[in-house]
């Protein structure tokens, strides 16, 4: 079970949608300061990619009700389908983020805690991926650990899998994919204590 479930951490959201639901904080209390900052670096009616947007709430609606033009990417089938019941004129993907094919860039990615729950090398992998997808100027915003390890969270009576890279491998992955780090805070006390990073391309 805990080997399988670290491969496939979507396969335990699909068994606790109801649960993640109910119990996601929708104030936006932990993410406000960052897309109000992202918000500063953006366009009106920019295209944003959520990758691992889950039921959509909050963040994918506050960007919808500012306006932004976004696209929503989960591996769960039942938090896609939750996002197309909310917000039926926003396209949503059901799709694994390690293999996300798109035919389009966007002016920011977002993964807000989901792109930590890919075990290392996926993540190395996945995040010069989700660069690829940044428009020219455009942002990539992340959470991730603190330092490199791996651990297991308890959600709704499951385990969840969940990773982090070095803050100086990141760093590097970031640069060698033309990026600039725009704002990083490392265990934020306002932010849950995430590790947030905000980069832009150039």
């Amino acid at each position: 079970m805990v080997e399988k479930n670290k491969d496939k951490v979507y396969q335990v959201y699909d068994e606790i949608v109801d649960w993640f639901d109910d119990n996601r904080t929708k104030d936006l209390t932990m993410e406000k300061l960052y897309l109000d900052f992202i918000q500063k670096c953006l366009k009106p009616k920019s295209k944003i990619l959520d990758v691992g947007c889950g039921t959509g709430e909050p963040i994918a609606q506050f960007l919808i009700n500012e306006g932004y033009d976004v696209t929503g990417i989960d591996a769960s089938r039942k938090m896609i389908n939750l996002c197309k019941q909310r917000f039926p004129k926003n396209k949503w993907i059901l799709a694994d983020m390690r293999t996300l094919d798109l035919n389009e860039k966007f002016h920011a990615v977002i993964a807000w805690h989901s792109f930590f729950h890919l075990p290392h090398d996926d993540q190395r992998m996945t995040l010069k991926l989700l660069a690829s997808y940044v428009d020219l100027n455009g942002l990539l915003i992340f959470t991730s650990g603190s330092e490199y390890d791996e651990v297991w969270s308890n959600n709704g009576g499951h385990d969840l899998y969940h990773a982090s890279l070095s803050t100086e491998e990141y760093e590097q992955i970031l640069i060698d994919n033309n990026f600039k780090v725009l704002a990083h805070k490392i265990r934020d006390p306002d932010c849950g204590d995430a590790t947030v990073w905000v980069a832009q391309k150039s």
